[in-house]
Order: structure tokens, then sequence, then C-alpha cells
């Protein structure tokens, strides 16, 4: 009797955690499916009340609209050039940073490193003023009015609307989320063995080249959260990119937010003329920024989730 009672209830416990992971699922997935529904609908099957999911009539066309209205291929470019150039930056500048973070000792080191947290906490909202002033008045930590005065070349150079507002933030280490790629290359350091510094010392070789040529080509799992990192945040960022790119050069995700007031214009009449044809549309845009995306995680995702369990990252 009693072993009929485990098995029930063991019964139970499985049937209640599907159900509980079934729920999640659909709660995760519910908003993808909409998207799809909605953006592969006619306007006439958007405004038909008996539609749910699978419309009556198949139809391309919000794809195509937001595809041209977004600028796609231009937009793509923009985003995946800033992705993958932060993504080395941050990934060169964080190693080197964690490092010595990890292996050496230095006066001040925890106040330093206490600074490296303190960024993760401070929204770039805050310093979006000053760091805007000093990309558009850039002087090279003031060596170009010094130059200036000798060769009369420009006293400062305008940054804004390139790409190196990004590039040059990741390249010293101060890009976004970099506070959290230092923090990562840090743990992984420490947890390395030093026999093979001291092995290298042994053999001639300078802290530099021991790290570029040791140290670095065994932190392949961290390198490659870091990557993955910096190049998601770097391309889904949206706050940043219209401030120091401005509207002329849009990523994907500037173009998606502007996508609305486009489509008005590039479909014909306003936007609440015909709000559900808009909303097509507009799904459609959403889905096609959505598409990079998921194509990155298809080819990453067994080499993340591997370099995460061998990091062991919670």
């Amino acid at each position: 009797m009693n072993i009929k009672k485990n098995k029930l209830a063991k019964i139970i416990v499985k049937l209640c955690k599907y159900a509980v992971l079934i729920l999640l699922s659909y709660q995760l997935l519910y908003p993808v499916l909409y998207i799809i529904s909605m953006s592969i609908r006619t306007p006439a099957d958007a405004y038909d009340p008996s539609i749910i999911w699978i419309p009556k009539h198949l139809s391309i066309t919000g794809f195509v609209d937001a595809f041209n209205s977004m600028k796609y291929i231009s937009a793509l470019k923009t985003s995946l050039g800033l992705g993958f150039g932060c993504a080395i930056l941050d990934v060169l500048s964080c190693a080197l940073a964690g490092y010595g973070f990890a292996r050496y000792k230095f006066p001040g080191k925890k106040i330093l490193f206490a600074c490296v947290i303190l960024t993760l906490i401070v929204p770039s909202q805050t310093i979006i003023l000053p760091s805007y002033m000093n990309m558009k008045y850039f002087k090279l930590g003031g060596l170009l009015p010094v130059f200036s005065k000798i060769f009369g070349t420009p006293a400062s150079i305008n940054l804004i609307g390139t790409n190196w507002t990004f590039y040059l933030p990741s390249l010293l280490g101060a890009g976004i989320r970099s506070g959290l790629y230092i923090y990562i290359f840090k743990q992984f350091f420490e947890s390395m063995s030093s026999s093979l510094e001291e092995a290298a010392y042994v053999d001639g070789s300078g802290p530099l080249r021991t790290f570029l040529q040791i140290m670095l080509p065994n932190a392949k799992n961290a390198i490659i959260s870091v990557f993955l990192f910096s190049f998601v945040w770097h391309f889904n960022d949206y706050y940043q990119a219209k401030q120091f790119l401005g509207t002329s050069r849009r990523t994907l995700i500037v173009a998606l937010s502007f996508l609305r007031v486009d489509l008005a214009s590039y479909v014909g009449g306003q936007t609440t003329s015909d709000p559900l044809r808009i909303v097509t549309r507009m799904q459609a845009g959403c889905l096609l920024a959505i598409i990079p995306m998921f194509v990155l995680y298809l080819i990453t995702q067994k080499y993340f989730s591997d370099s995460i369990e061998h990091m062991g990252i919670k």
C-alpha cells in the first residue's frame, strides 16, 4: 500500500512540474508567437476577430514594408559593426585588466576594483551628458590643443555620429557592462594555476608575453562568454546608440523605434487612419530585428553553455 502511495505521489509531483514548465514556456513564447501571427496577416485578417493565431490568408507584405522602412541592410550593417568591433575590443581590454587584478598586487587595488564594480551600479543615463560632450569635443587627453598650437591642427575632434563613440570606451575597458567583463576575467584567472606562468617566467618570458601566449589562449571559456555578452548588449543597445549615432546612422533597434513614424509616410496616410495595418508591419519589423539574435543563438548556444559550465558562473 505504501509503495502505491509513493508511486502516486511521484506521478503527481512530475505532473505538477510539467504543468509549471508548460505554463512558463507559454508565458515566455507567447509574445514571439503573437508577433509571428500578426506579421503574416493581411489587413483584412488583422480586423477579423475570429482569427486568433492562424490567419486565413498569408502575406509577406508587412515584411517588405518594414524591411524598406527600416532600411534594414544599412541598419544591420551598423549593428553588426558595433557588435563585433566592441566585442573584440572588450575582450582584449577587459582580459588585460582582469589579469592585472587577478595576478598583481599594487597600491589601491581594492579601491580601484570597487570602482570597477561601481560602474555596474551607476546607470549610463547619469553620465550621458559628460560622455556626449567628451565625444563631441574629443581632445585626446588634452594633447590635441597642444598639437593645435604647434602644428595648427584642430583643437578637438567631433566623434558624434561615428562608431568611435563606442570603440574608444571598449578599447579602454569602459564600454557597456565592461565592469562585468573585467570581473569575469578576474575570477577566471584567479582560478587558474600559477604553474603555467612560473614555467613561462623560467623560460624567459616577460609579463606581457606570458599573458598573450600562455594565459589568454587558456581563457577560451571566458573569452567566449564575454564576447557574446558584449556583442548582444551592444547590438541591442538603444539609448546610447540613439544619443551618439543620432538618427542618420541607425542601428536595428533605433530603426525599430522609428518604424511607426516611418511607416506612416511609407505606407501612405496617417498612423491613426489604419492602425491595424501599421501594427502588422510593426510586428514584422520586430521579427526582423529578432532574427539576427536568433541566428547567433543557434550558432553559439553550445559554446556559450560549455563556457558557462566550465567557469562555474551561476
